[in-house]
Parts: C-alpha cells; sequence; structure tokens
C-alpha cells in the first residue's frame, strides 16, 4: 500500500535523484525496461491497457521547437454537456514546449520532482510538450500531463503520475462500517462553482457536517475547524467533489471503510477516475446534488450494498499500489510518446504492448 510519508522523506527523494548523473540514469534504461517487462510477464495485457488508457495517441506526431509555433487553437467543434456539467464551458490550451534537459525546479518542486523521476531516464535532448498543474481542458497539441477532462476527444492529453504526495495517498482504516456514524463529511476548500453550489444546497443538511477549511475572507459563512483524516473515519459517508481538476481526497476515501459519496467524475489522472463505477465502487448523486438525502437513507438501511461498494472500491484501488509496476507504467507511457514523436526506437515487444503494429 502506498502511504503518503512525510513531506521531507518525498523532497529529500527527490533531491537525491537530482544528485545521480543523469547520463548513469539514461544507460540504464534499456536493461531496466527489460527486466521489469519479464518480471511482470503475465500482467502485459493489463500493461498494455494501462498504456494506451493514460497515452491514447496512435500517430506519429512532430514536436516543433517553439511554443509559438504550434498551430493557434480552434474553436471546439464538438457537443458539450449543458450545465452544471463542468465541461459545459471547456476550452483548448496550448501546452509548453522544451526539452527535458530543462525540466528543472524552476517547474514547482512537486512537478518536477514527479516529472523528473522518469524524465531523466531518457536523452536530454528529447523535445517534450507538457502542461502542468491542474489541466481542466483540452489541450491543443499531444503533451504530458496531469489531468484531463473526460471527454471522447481528450486523445492530446498524455497522463504521467504526476503530484503523487497530495493525490496518492492510500489508508487503512481499522473501523468498520456499521459502527461509523450515519453522517455525511466533508473538510476542504469551497472556492470552485461546484463546490459553492453544494454548500448552499446542503450545507444546513443535519445528514451533513461539512465545512470550508479554506481562506478566511472566502466564503466565512462556511468555515468550520479542520479535521484529519483519522478523524474522518468514524462516519459512514465521505463526500469526494472535484476540486480544480479532481478530488484530492478521493484515493484515501476509497481505501477507508466509508462510503464515498459524489457525483460521477468529469476529471481524471493516472487514478483513470472515468473507470469508477456508480453503484460499483462508489455512491452517485446527482450533479445538481438534489438526491443526496434519498441516496444516504438508502444506504443507511442498505448496509450489505454499502459494504460490497467498499470492497470494490479497495480491490480498485489495489491496482496501484505495486511501486514498481507503476513505475514501468510510467516509463512506457513517456517511451510511447517519444517513438511517436519520431526521437527514439522501441522494442517489437513495446511496438505490441503500444498497439501500433
Amino acid at each position: 500500500m502506498q502511504t503518503r510519508g512525510s513531506r521531507f522523506i518525498y523532497n529529500l527523494k527527490g533531491i537525491m535523484r537530482m544528485m545521480i548523473l543523469r547520463i548513469i540514469t539514461q544507460k540504464q534504461l534499456e536493461v531496466k525496461i527489460q527486466k521489469l517487462l519479464q518480471t511482470y510477464d503475465k500482467e502485459l495485457e493489463v500493461i498494455s491497457n494501462r498504456i494506451n488508457y493514460y497515452n491514447k495517441l496512435d500517430k506519429p506526431f512532430c514536436i516543433p521547437s517553439t511554443q509559438d509555433k504550434l498551430a493557434q487553437v480552434q474553436p471546439l467543434q464538438i457537443a458539450l454537456p449543458p450545465y452544471p456539467s463542468r465541461l459545459s464551458s471547456l476550452q483548448q490550451l496550448v501546452p509548453n514546449i522544451d526539452i527535458l534537459k530543462n525540466n528543472t525546479y524552476k517547474a514547482g518542486s512537486v512537478y518536477f520532482y514527479d516529472s523528473y523521476e522518469w524524465t531523466r531516464y531518457f536523452k536530454d535532448d528529447l523535445r517534450w510538450a507538457y502542461m502542468f498543474y491542474d489541466v481542466c481542458d483540452l489541450l491543443s497539441f499531444p503533451a504530458i500531463c496531469k489531468s484531463r477532462p473526460i471527454i471522447s476527444c481528450n486523445n492530446n492529453s498524455v497522463l504521467l503520475q504526476l503530484e503523487k504526495y497530495r493525490h496518492f495517498h492510500f489508508i487503512h482504516d481499522p473501523i468498520r462500517f456499521e459502527d461509523k456514524k450515519d453522517i455525511l463529511l466533508f473538510r476542504g476548500a469551497v472556492y470552485q462553482d461546484h463546490r459553492i453550489r453544494f454548500f448552499e444546497k446542503h450545507f444546513t443538511n443535519p445528514n451533513c457536517d461539512i465545512g470550508h477549511v479554506g481562506r478566511l475572507d472566502s466564503n466565512p459563512q462556511w468555515i468550520k475547524n479542520k479535521l484529519s483524516i483519522q478523524e474522518h473515519l468514524p462516519y459512514k459517508f465521505l463526500l469526494s467533489l472535484e476540486g480544480y481538476d479532481v478530488a484530492s481526497n478521493l484515493k484515501w476515501v476509497l481505501s477507508s471503510n466509508s462510503l464515498c459519496i459524489m457525483p460521477e467524475p468529469e476529471m481524471e489522472t493516472w487514478f483513470m477516475e472515468q473507470r469508477l463505477e456508480k453503484g460499483v465502487h462508489f455512491a452517485a448523486i446527482n450533479r445538481d446534488y438534489s438526491d443526496l438525502d434519498s441516496v444516504l437513507e438508502y444506504y443507511k438501511t442498505h448496509t450489505n450494498e454499502a459494504k460490497e461498494i467498499i470492497q470494490n472500491a479497495h480491490a480498485f484501488c489495489m491496482k496501484f499500489y505495486d511501486k514498481r509496476l507503476e513505475g514501468l507504467l510510467n516509463l512506457l507511457v513517456l517511451r510511447k510518446y517519444f517513438y511517436l514523436s519520431g526521437q527514439i526506437d522501441i522494442s517489437p515487444l513495446e511496438q505490441t504492448l503500444f498497439k501500433l503494429d
């Protein structure tokens, strides 16, 4: 199981990786991938499936030398879902372009540390397009990013496992579901329209204990005390609302023995949120939050169904616990990207895994 550990240890590992000469890790890449593929030779279909989920590209492309040489952004020619869907106002963003040698601390410590963990295995002069931070829109050109909208035309957004410290935190919950309180709990920063709408509708709901724990000058009427993860666990129902991109509490909520309550996700990351099924991995509520009370009442009286959903959520989380496998997948996502951009050669096995033959 991947637990968070301390920020100090996370930063220390990032600094230690920086101290190793890139030429050393670059020479290790081919052998490293070969050995890992041998280790996981019984899971090649799963590996292929996940690579091509994160990196949907299937045709060659050429990365220009600078961002200003990219084509101008055109209006989207697709039908978008209506409000209150977050996708109703989708736009296109133009990614940054650079060579890997220039992937440095200036990009921000979290994104640099998490991307550098894998880019250091590739030659310094390889060119990539990337968009760090929370990406809630479509990209105009194939680029590496942390998050993307869940919509059919998101192929340009190539997912890498970024911002791991904040998002990839799984827990052990010692409290049984039936021993928890019949209350929906949430603590989070309430800035986005979709979170504000939930608070407007349900802040005074007796079935809920929800609170804003962000800036004091923002929505002061909803401010409540912060709660640790451990202080969330005595509650049967935990709310997971997307923030600027995905919900940062989603992984630990799904690994708890509480029932995850949320609308169907509209953004996704390395966690493959699109593959979470309502009624299977979480209890779904409408996007306008109108059915919250009826959903809570249902699972208060259908304990076995709630516990089955919780067990399914645990099984979904387990896919991400093997750190060596996750490392292999990150490397192969990048290998496919650099191959299709005409910058590296790959093995016949990789050609098959990438479904390019």
